[in-house]
C-alpha cells in the first residue's frame, strides 16, 4: 500500500483526526513587545494575544501560539509553518507579501524623555544618544526633515532595555509605541513624559498568507462581531488603561 493510500485510509477510518487538525490555528506572536505581545509566567500574553485567541474561539478553533523574535515569526508565516501573525502593523512593504484582516487597533510611535528632562522639543536632543528601532516612523521622519544626522539613534534588543537606559540617565530619550512606553514606565516605576507624538498612527491587523481568502473572511466576521459586542474595547481597557489612583496596577 502506498504512503498516500495509507494516509487516505486513515482519514476515512478516523474522520475526526482531520477535523481536529483543521480546528487548530497556529498563531505567531513576538516575545518582547508589552503590552501587545510578550511572555508572562512562561506563556504568551498581551493585547494582540487576547484578540487572536478570541478570534480563534469565535471560529471554533483551538489557538496554538508560536512565540519567538519578530523576524523568525514573520519567516514562519512566509513558509507556512504558522497560519497567522497577531498584531502586525500594515504598510505598503508588507502588503506585497501578506494579506490582512480589517484593522482592529492603531499604534503611534512616541518620543519619551525622563519626567525631569528639560527638553521641550526635538532640537534639544541634538548631539545626544537616544534609542529607537531601525526604520521606525520617527527615524524616517527625522531623516526626511534632515535632522537625523544630528541625533545619535541606537538600537536595543528589547524595549525593556531601552526603558532601563532612559531611567538610568544613559540615554536622553527613547522612541517606542505610545502604549509600550506607558506600560513599561508604569511596570518599572519610571517617571517619564512624552516629548512628542509625530506619528499619525499605523493600522494593526492580523496577517496571513495571500492563499487564505476564506480564513481572512471568517476572521473579519469574528472581528466585526467583537467590535459590535464591545469585546475589542474591553481588551483595550484591560491592557492600555492607566491604573486607578487608589487601585492596583493593571498587568
Amino acid at each position: 500500500m502506498s504512503r498516500l493510500l495509507q494516509i487516505l485510509t486513515l482519514i476515512l477510518l478516523c474522520p475526526g483526526m482531520a477535523a481536529a487538525q483543521e480546528k487548530t490555528l497556529a498563531i505567531g506572536v513576538a516575545s518582547g513587545f508589552p503590552p501587545y505581545q510578550f511572555t508572562a509566567d512562561g506563556r504568551p500574553a498581551g493585547f494582540d494575544v487576547d484578540v487572536a485567541g478570541a478570534v480563534a474561539a469565535r471560529l471554533g478553533m483551538e489557538a496554538r501560539f508560536v512565540q519567538g523574535d519578530w523576524d523568525s515569526v514573520v519567516s514562519m508565516l512566509r513558509i507556512g509553518r504558522i497560519d497567522i501573525i497577531a498584531g502586525m502593523e500594515v504598510n505598503e512593504f508588507r502588503l506585497a507579501y501578506f494579506d490582512f484582516t480589517a484593522p482592529y487597533s492603531r499604534r503611534h510611535d512616541a518620543v519619551f524623555v525622563p519626567a525631569n528632562s528639560t527638553a521641550s522639543g526635538v532640537e534639544d536632543l541634538f548631539g545626544r544618544i537616544i534609542t529607537g528601532d531601525r526604520h521606525s516612523y520617527v527615524e524616517l521622519l527625522w531623516r526626511k526633515e534632515g535632522i537625523l544626522s544630528r541625533i545619535r539613534v541606537t538600537q536595543t534588543k528589547t524595549k525593556e532595555e531601552a526603558m532601563r537606559l532612559l531611567a538610568a540617565g544613559k540615554t536622553a530619550a527613547a522612541i517606542m509605541p505610545l502604549e509600550v512606553g506607558r506600560y513599561l514606565a508604569r511596570e518599572s516605576g519610571t517617571d517619564v513624559k512624552v516629548l512628542t507624538v509625530p506619528d499619525p498612527g499605523s493600522d494593526v491587523a492580523i496577517a496571513l498568507r495571500k492563499d487564505q481568502p476564506r480564513l481572512r473572511e471568517d476572521m473579519d466576521a469574528a472581528l466585526a462581531d467583537m467590535r459590535a459586542g464591545g469585546k475589542l474595547d474591553a481588551l483595550a481597557r484591560k491592557w492600555f488603561s492607566p491604573p486607578a489612583p487608589d487601585g492596583p496596577a493593571r498587568p
